[in-house]
């Protein structure tokens, strides 16, 4: 391979390595964001499951927000067996949701904000079983709890440099408040990402939605500046690269 040339993750997301010249840049850090119900979280832990099961990649997610018994479950409807994942080395998860009964890993107080912690358990993981993949869902959580966005991005900066320093491809998610027309709730794209992927669910009617999907930004990629149509299907998210969304 030239040393020119981007190695490429393939994403496990049919139809969206077209629009991606055949993948992700490996080692970068790709943001999905949405508002809520756009199909943030499925994307990525399909993106953790495809790269186990097809690219023998093992992953690690973490889940700052919905705890990993419903994450589990709700996957299943796409055949999804993330438990089987754990069973066999493919897949570890950090559970970081509020709902954990034990003190989750303690990320300091306002305005003193540190990750390292959080960056130690998600090292060792990666480190126990060679994960290629992680996806960290969602940022928007932590955003809202501290109010520092300097140091919020500084400490995020880390992280991401951390993960991504292991040979890691790492995804996160974050939530576009309902009244807002940015891409998230700290501008972290400017910060963090190289990619920048959003996704859409329009009302198009009074008894209609449409969903779609945009990639804003690649760097060192030929990526579509076109919004294509996503569907949520029986076997997760697909992507129709030559359909205009709403037909």
């Amino acid at each position: 391979m030239s040393k020119f040339t981007i190695e490429r993750v393939r994403t496990g997301i049919p139809g969206l390595d077209e629009l991606i010249e055949g993948g992700f840049p490996r080692g970068d850090t790709i943001l999905v964001a949405g508002k809520a119900g756009t199909g943030k979280s499925i994307l990525a832990v399909q993106f953790l499951y495809k790269g186990a099961t097809e690219y023998n990649e093992p992953g690690v997610l973490v889940t700052l927000e919905e705890p990993p018994h419903l994450i589990k479950r709700n996957m299943m409807r796409f055949g999804m067996d993330l438990e089987r994942l754990e069973r066999e080395g493919l897949l570890a998860i950090v559970d970081l949701s509020p709902s954990k009964e034990r003190t989750p890993v303690m990320v300091g107080e306002y305005p003193s904000f540190d990750l390292s912690g959080l960056e130690a358990i998600i090292l060792s993981h990666i480190r126990r079983i060679k994960a290629k993949r992680v996806v960290i869902d969602t940022l928007s959580i932590m955003a809202y709890k501290f109010r520092s966005r300097d140091i919020l991005r500084e400490e995020f900066f880390k992280l991401c440099a951390s993960i991504t320093g292991e040979g890691c491809t790492l995804l996160l998610t974050s939530e576009i408040p309902a009244q807002d027309t940015g891409l998230g709730v700290f501008d972290i794209e400017t910060f963090l990402a190289s990619g920048v992927i959003v996704l859409y669910n329009e009302k198009i009617s009074e008894t209609s939605r449409s969903r779609s999907i945009e990639i804003l930004k690649l760097r060192g990629s030929k990526h579509s500046s076109r919004i294509h149509s996503m569907r949520i299907t029986d076997e997760g998210i697909r992507v129709w690269p030559g359909e205009i969304p709403g037909h």
